[in-house]
C-alpha cells in the first residue's frame, strides 16, 4: 500500500478509533484484503459459550466434546427451548409501547452427518421430559373425566325424568404441550389455543417446513407464511378450519421455532420473497468439525443443572386478563442496562446506514435489533429463575446478549453470502467504498489515475471501461456512490476528470466536507 493510503488509513483510525469496515463487517488494514467474490464465506466466528446462562455452560461444553460437534449445535437450540419455557409469562419492556417476547426462530446450517441431531436432542430433553409429565397428568385427568361423564349421564337421565334441567356436562381435559413436531398450521393453532404459555416447534428439516407451508392450499396459495410472520411477533392470528364453524382466534400466540437445513438447499428458504420470513431466523453456520471417537461424556450434574433451569423458567407465573388470555409481565431494565442497550441498538442502526453496508443484510439486521432485546430477556430470567431476587435486566445481561448478537451478525453474513451470488458491479461498489474511506471520502482526478490506484479485480481491462462502470454504479447505488465527470486544465491542456464520493449525503467519512484537495 502506498504512502498516501497509509496516511489516509492512519487519519481514519485517529478519528474513529478503529480501521474502516470492510464488506464483510470486519475491519481492514489494507485494501488488498477486500476480495468478496473470490473469497470463500466470511470466517465463522466462534460461539461465545461464556455468554450463555451459567446453568447451560457445563452441558454445552460436555455435549460438544462428547458428541463431537460445534458448541452452537447445542447452545442455539437451548435458546429456543429456554425461550419457549418463558413463553407468555414475561416480556422485556424497552420503552412504553415497545415490548419483546422470548420467542426465537433458529436454524442450524450443516451437512448430513455433522451431529446436529444428537446435539439438538440434548437441548430439547428438558422439554421432552416435561411433555412426558404432562401426558401422565392428562391420562389421570382423562380417567377422572370419564368417571365424571358416567355420573353425569345418570344425573341427566334422572333430571329428565323429573322434568328438571340437567347441570352442565363436565369439561374434557386438555393435554399440555411443550414441543410440537410434524404439524400443520391449523393443528398448531389448535395446540396454541390450548397452551397459552406457548410451545417450541421442532422441525428436523426447515426446507421441508417451507415446502409444506402451502401444500394444503388450492393453487399452492395460503396464509401459512402470514401465520409464521405474526407468530414471530406474538401478534393476533386467526386461522380458519373446515372442521370448525368458527375460526381459531389467537390474540397472543407464542411459538419458538427450531430446525436445521443443509447448506446446499438454503436458497429454498428464500424463495425470492421479500416478506421478511427468512430475516426472522437466527442462523448458526459453523465450519464442520472432523469427527473422531471421544471418551468424553455428558455428566448427570450438567444435565440436571440445565433441566432445573428449564423447569424454573417454565414455572414462572402467567397473569390472565378477564377473558382468560395471558398477560405477560414486562421486565424493566436497570439504568446501566438501558444505556448499554440503547448504545448497541444505535450502533446496529448506524452500521445499516453506512454506504458500504450490503442492502441484502438490512432485513436480517432490522430483526437483530429485536433479537438483541429477546436475548437480554432470556439471559436475565435465566439468571434470576428460582432465586428470591427481583426480576430486572442488568448490564451484565445486556453485555452477554451483545456477545451473542455479534456471533449471530457474523453467521447472518455467512448465510446471506451463501444465498446471494453477487455480480461484479456490486463488489466493485464495495471496493470503491473502501477506497474512498481510505482517501477521505472523495476522489477527483483523471480516470487513468483512479484506474491505477483502485485495487479491484472488477474495474475492467481499461480506464474507459471503469468510467462506464462508475456511471452505472451511480445509477444503481446512489446512496453509496456519487459520480461526476467533466473537463479541467492541467499544464495548460484540457483534461477529462472523474469525481467519486461516498453518496450517503456527506462528502467525507466523518460528515465533514473536505473540499477539493486536487
Amino acid at each position: 500500500m502506498n504512502s498516501s493510503k497509509v496516511a489516509a488509513l492512519a487519519a481514519y483510525k485517529a478519528h474513529h478509533g478503529e480501521p474502516p469496515p470492510n464488506a464483510n463487517g470486519g475491519t481492514v488494514d489494507t485494501v488488498d484484503t477486500v476480495d468478496t467474490v473470490s473469497k470463500k464465506l466470511p470466517d465463522a466466528k466462534p460461539f461465545p459459550v461464556e455468554a450463555m446462562p451459567e446453568h447451560c455452560r457445563p452441558l454445552i461444553r460436555e455435549a460438544a466434546a462428547a458428541i463431537g460437534c460445534p458448541p452452537e449445535f447445542v447452545a442455539l437450540p437451548m435458546l429456543v427451548i429456554l425461550g419457549s419455557a418463558i413463553g407468555n409469562s414475561r416480556t422485556i419492556k424497552l420503552k412504553q409501547g415497545w415490548e419483546e417476547s422470548s420467542a426465537i426462530f433458529a436454524a442450524v446450517v450443516a451437512a448430513p452427518g455433522e451431529k446436529k441431531t444428537p446435539a439438538q436432542k440434548v437441548a430439547i430433553d428438558p422439554a421432552i421430559k416435561a411433555q412426558a409429565a404432562l401426558k401422565e397428568e392428562y391420562r389421570q385427568a382423562k380417567e377422572t373425566y370419564e368417571e365424571q361423564v358416567r355420573h353425569y349421564e345418570v344425573e341427566k337421565r334422572e333430571a329428565r325424568n323429573a322434568g328438571e334441567a340437567a347441570d352442565a356436562p363436565p369439561t374434557p381435559p386438555v393435554i399440555g404441550r411443550t414441543v410440537v413436531e410434524d404439524t400443520t398450521v391449523e393443528a398448531l393453532a389448535e395446540v396454541l389455543g390450548e397452551n397459552p404459555r406457548g410451545i417450541a416447534v421442532v422441525k428436523d428439516e426447515l426446507a421441508g417446513w417451507k415446502r409444506a407451508m402451502d401444500q394444503y392450499k388450492a393453487g399452492g396459495k395460503g396464509n401459512d407464511r402470514q401465520f409464521w410472520l405474526s407468530a414471530w411477533s406474538n401478534s393476533y392470528v386467526s386461522v380458519d378450519r373446515k372442521s370448525r364453524e368458527e375460526p381459531l382466534i389467537l390474540p397472543n400466540p407464542f411459538a419458538g421455532l427450531l430446525g436445521s437445513i443443509q447448506p446446499g438447499v438454503l436458497p429454498e428458504l428464500s424463495d425470492n420473497r421479500e416478506d421478511g420470513l427468512l430475516d426472522r431466523i437466527l442462523f448458526t453456520y459453523p465450519e464442520p468439525l472432523p469427527s473422531r471417537w471421544s471418551e468424553e461424556i455428558i455428566t448427570p450434574e450438567a444435565v440436571h443443572k440445565y433441566r432445573d433451569l428449564y423447569n424454573a423458567l417454565r414455572g414462572l407465573h402467567i397473569d390472565e386478563d378477564d377473558h382468560g388470555e395471558p398477560v405477560p409481565n414486562p421486565l424493566e431494565l436497570s439504568e446501566d442496562a438501558k444505556a448499554l442497550l440503547v448504545a448497541n441498538i444505535n450502533k446496529l442502526r448506524q452500521e445499516m446506514e453506512e454506504p458500504w453496508f450490503p442492502g441484502r443484510l438490512k432485513g436480517p439486521w432490522s430483526k437483530l435489533e429485536a433479537y438483541f432485546a429477546r436475548l437480554c430477556l432470556i439471559l436475565a430470567l435465566a439468571r434470576t429463575a428460582g432465586q428470591k431476587v427481583g426480576e430486572q435486566v442488568e448490564a451484565d445481561d445486556v453485555g452477554n446478549a451483545k456477545y451473542l448478537l455479534d456471533y449471530f451478525r457474523n453467521h447472518a453474513r455467512r448465510v446471506t453470502s451463501r444465498l446471494h451470488e453477487r455480480d461484479s458491479l456490486e463488489v466493485l461498489a464495495e471496493d470503491l467504498a473502501t477506497f474512498l474511506t481510505l482517501n477521505g471520502g472523495r476522489f477527483k482526478d483523471e480516470v487513468s489515475v483512479l484506474y491505477e490506484q483502485l485495487d479491484s479485480k472488477h474495474k475492467g481491462p481499461r480506464p474507459d471501461e471503469l468510467t462506464k462502470k462508475l456511471k452505472t454504479l451511480a445509477r444503481r447505488y446512489p446512496e453509496r456512490i456519487g459520480f461526476k465527470d467533466g473537463q479541467s486544465r492541467k499544464d495548460g491542456k484540457p483534461r477529462r476528470y472523474v469525481e467519486i464520493f461516498l453518496g450517503n449525503g456527506v462528502d467525507g467519512v466523518d460528515g465533514v466536507d473536505r473540499g477539493d484537495s486536487r
